[in-house]
């Protein structure tokens, strides 16, 4: 099965979700967009598909924030 990635970025001023090449939504801080991410990949999951979310740090490097199975469910 494959892994749905999710990705918070930093897109000028504001921060998106980036899935499958594309940009979803616009939010005016990260954790905004983290917990969106969380509970859109925490969907997938319970679909039946691995899924996780990498956020994107000051040094532009991506990171592991969250994935389904292994981390705490969120507040849906």
């Amino acid at each position: 099965m494959a892994l749905a990635t999710y990705s918070v970025v930093r897109t000028g001023d504001k921060w998106t979700v980036k899935y499958d090449k594309q940009n979803y939504g616009s939010y005016k801080t990260q954790q905004e967009a983290v917990d969106n991410a969380i509970k859109t990949a925490y969907r997938v999951g319970e679909q039946g598909h691995d899924a996780k979310v990498l956020v994107q740090g000051i040094d532009n490097r991506l990171r592991v924030e969250w994935v389904y199975g292994k981390s705490p469910d969120p507040k849906v």
